[in-house]
């Protein structure tokens, strides 16, 4: 099932939305690409990608949380940590299903992490992200100040 953006899911219109953007399409990504054994190589590609990302997303809003000293910056940090370990566990599984390679095995655990991904991501940012949506002005500033400290 492929994630469509909405606009229910903005938390602050700015750098966390184009954030979320990008999760989503690496997370399509993984949901439209062949669950086969010759698309092992690329589904852990795509899985690396995600958890690259993911981590420097995850880092920003951390940073933009302290910036605005979010109330709820201690739990959010902790059900990142949550979502990064899991993220592993995926990733350990895919390569664990790669060593068998029996084409229903692959095709079984694609969904049931295509289906755990898509949970993933919506799930952390309707109960945990939009909870930030009441300091989104502030985060915005923030988050100006840091994409012109990065260049970006």
């Amino acid at each position: 099932m492929l994630i469509v953006w909405r606009d229910q899911m903005s938390v602050d219109g700015g750098l966390i939305d184009q954030d979320h953007r990008v999760l989503i399409g690496i997370i399509n990504e993984f949901a439209t690409t062949e669950p086969t054994a010759s698309a092992i190589p690329a589904l852990e590609r795509i899985l690396a990608k995600l958890d690259r990302y993911t981590q420097i997303h995850f880092e920003r809003e951390e940073k933009l949380q302290r910036a605005i000293v979010y109330p709820y910056h201690e739990a959010h940090r902790r059900s990142h940590g949550d979502l990064i370990r899991q993220l592993s566990e995926v990733r350990e599984e895919l390569k664990a299903k790669a060593a068998i390679a029996k084409p229903e095995d692959i095709a079984a655990t694609h969904a049931k992490m295509g289906e755990f991904l898509h949970h993933w991501l919506i799930d952390h940012i309707i109960e945990a992200d939009l909870r930030m949506k009441p300091y989104t002005a502030e985060i915005r500033s923030h988050a100006h100040k840091l994409s012109r400290t990065l260049g970006e």
